[in-house]
């Protein structure tokens, strides 16, 4: 098993396996050590091209002069064959289990790619693998896979645009899913293509920068997920009113205050980071309000920090107060069940 693994800091060669005592185990999902080693960008990130930026190729507000968000990192590639096709083996961050297998490369703008939905872990987060040239053969949907199993190879694959042969690479995501519900979502959008990846579509799925999360995991700060999305700041926090119980609240109970006693609530208090990310979805305050006319009301509201100050604001003023941004309000549209 060639794999890198980051065993609460402390790095192993490529081949040893890494035993926690407790917490999570956290493989990086390539062969390159060079993020191990502390070295620069340009050893491990690929650039959409020659002649942008290493940093267009990591997390956050990185592409098209800052106007376009990328939701996680693209990895290059470190080995090739004959015919330059790249021949790394892309490998599972954590133990987990494959939830969503794309196998079509038209059918994405990610191409070929893998999800796989961290269970063991507080929240169970998802992984996403894209751009594969191909999955591993035995893996399919319910498969358990284990830390620095390979589950594909490294490719070029993609829906609706070309990657250049010479820029393949991993793109890597770590993040949540916002509901179980999201059929019934894009259905009432009428987006004029279909739905091929159920619950699993990228418009549903919202990640964070998986390079700090590597960082704090390296500085021991980091057990489960849960310790790094608390150590997020955050940007905005909305009252909304909701039809129904957000499953983002059952499917992820440390993120949420919410016991299922009781009245059902109407209104909840949804905690923002930074990009959108939601931390906290909690049944509002017991004799709180929101008036009629409105249908989510921003109770507070931070700039975000450097990596989405451009593409991604939660919140945009109006008059003396501020209103959900559309990317926001679809969030919310989300989470909620609205």
């Amino acid at each position: 098993m060639a794999f890198l693994c980051l065993c609460m800091g402390a790095v192993l060669a490529i081949g040893q396996v890494c035993v926690a005592k407790e917490g999570m185990v956290l493989s990086w999902p390539t062969a390159n050590p060079a993020f191990a080693q502390g070295k620069p960008y340009g050893n491990y990130v690929q650039p959409t091209s020659r002649e942008n930026p290493i940093e267009s190729g990591i997390y956050g507000c990185v592409r098209n002069n800052g106007f376009k968000f990328h939701e996680g990192i693209d990895l290059k590639s470190i080995k090739r064959d004959a015919s330059n096709r790249p021949l790394d083996t892309v490998f599972a961050a954590m133990n987990g289990v494959v939830v969503h297998v794309n196998p079509r490369a038209g059918d994405s703008s990610y191409g070929i790619y893998v999800v796989l939905e961290h269970r063991e872990l507080n929240p169970a987060v998802y992984s996403l693998y894209a751009h594969l040239s191909r999955v591993e053969a035995p893996l399919k949907v319910g498969s358990a896979v284990k830390v620095g199993q390979p589950i594909g190879r490294m490719g070029n694959t993609s829906g609706g645009y070309r990657i250049p042969m010479e820029r393949a690479h991993l793109h890597f995501e770590i993040g949540l899913r916002l509901t179980d519900r999201f059929q019934p979502w894009y259905d009432r959008r009428k987006f004029t293509s279909k739905n091929r990846h159920g619950k699993y579509n990228g418009m549903n799925l919202v990640g964070f920068d998986p390079l700090a999360f590597y960082r704090s995991y390296n500085a021991k700060k980091v057990k489960h997920p849960i310790d790094y999305l608390a150590s997020l700041p955050q940007v905005a926090v909305v009252r909304a009113k909701s039809t129904r119980i957000p499953d983002f609240a059952r499917r992820y109970p440390a993120l949420s205050s919410y016991d299922g006693k009781g009245r059902a609530p109407t209104l909840w208090d949804v905690t923002f980071g930074p990009a959108g990310i939601p931390l906290r979805c909690d049944p509002a305050p017991a004799g709180t309000s929101l008036p009629a006319k409105l249908r989510y009301q921003v109770l507070s509201h931070k700039a975000p920090p450097g990596c989405c100050s451009k593409c991604r604001a939660l919140a945009v003023r109006r008059g003396t107060s501020f209103i959900p941004s559309n990317q926001l309000g679809t969030y919310l549209e989300l989470l909620l069940g609205n």
